[in-house]
């Protein structure tokens, strides 16, 4: 008999990232399991939560293992199909991306797509139609489309040009109930501890801590030798949550780093749990404090 995985109902995400403590329990029982073949059993599950979602979608795709998804109720099969679950959808060199996302047009989310990360053009042209589509489905309030480009921007750049990963995810929906879109960017890299030893930088500061290098990361430590290209990170969070007030979190290899409107904190995860790879997550509001200029952050 395949293990089989009870899926929790994950409905909300007061603080930004708060689901890894439901997601790591759930790779664990996949990954400790000695069968080929994992059961995801959803019989309690009614709804989940973007943040959730993705990033169980991006596991399920790159664990390696055949996982079948099992009591899955109609409303929650039809959606994981609208959003690829099952399988990333694929957007390559070859790719037409406008017409594939044109069905999502009047949706409020996007599909979880994989995209090859060290393809500088795909990802930009990927970001151009995933912005249009956000503008389209939210109707967001005007002075939110010039910030929404940088995080976008950046964040995939950061994918393309620093995590050594064969694909990017991206996923985003819309929640109007909230008034927020929730956007998870991920990669299946060398983590960002990774990158400072790959390319030898700050490697007395870091030691063998992936904590520190995480939070040097996102002070604005760069990788790389020009000091332009160093501050990406550090400018997108405080953009995000001191100008916007949105949330910012990211998981890389066992540790992750969250800023929002009261918390500013560096985690050591236990030594039993990891993410191969770096995760990002933003919340960003679709109505934006009435004084915000984003010139006071970039």
């Amino acid at each position: 008999m395949p293990t089989n995985v009870l899926i929790p109902n994950v409905s909300i995400d007061e603080r930004i990232g708060s689901v890894f403590n439901y997601l790591f329990h759930i790779i664990n029982d996949s990954e400790k399991s000695e069968d080929e073949t994992v059961e995801w059993n959803f019989k309690n599950a009614s709804f989940f939560h973007p943040f959730f979602l993705a990033p169980l979608a991006i596991y399920k795709h790159r664990c390696g293992k055949k996982i079948h998804c099992i009591n899955n109720p109609q409303n929650i099969s039809d959606y994981f199909s609208t959003i690829a679950f099952h399988k990333p959808l694929s957007i390559q060199a070859e790719s037409d991306i406008k017409a594939l996302l044109e069905p999502y047009k009047h949706k409020t989310y996007t599909p979880i797509c994989a995209f090859r990360a060290s393809e500088e053009k795909v990802a930009d042209e990927l970001q151009s139609v995933l912005q249009m589509l956000i503008e389209n489905q939210t109707n967001y309030d005007s002075s939110v489309k010039t910030p929404l480009s940088y995080l976008l921007s950046e964040i995939i750049c950061n994918v393309n040009q620093h995590s050594c990963s064969e694909y990017g995810y991206i996923f985003a929906q819309y929640l109007r109930k909230e008034g927020c879109i929730d956007i998870c960017i991920a990669d299946d890299g060398i983590t960002v501890y990774g990158s400072y030893i790959k390319n030898k930088k700050y490697l007395e500061e870091i030691g063998d801590n992936e904590a520190k290098a995480l939070r040097m990361a996102n002070d604005g430590y760069s990788t790389k030798d020009s000091p332009e290209r160093g501050y990406g990170l550090n400018t997108s969070r405080r953009l995000l949550t001191k100008g916007m007030g949105g949330d910012f979190f990211m998981l890389s290899g066992s540790a992750f780093y969250r800023l929002s409107k009261d918390r500013d904190e560096v985690v050591e995860l236990p030594k039993t749990i990891r993410w191969d790879g770096t995760i990002v997550l933003m919340r960003i509001p679709v109505t934006l404090p009435k004084h915000f200029n984003i010139y006071e952050y970039i």
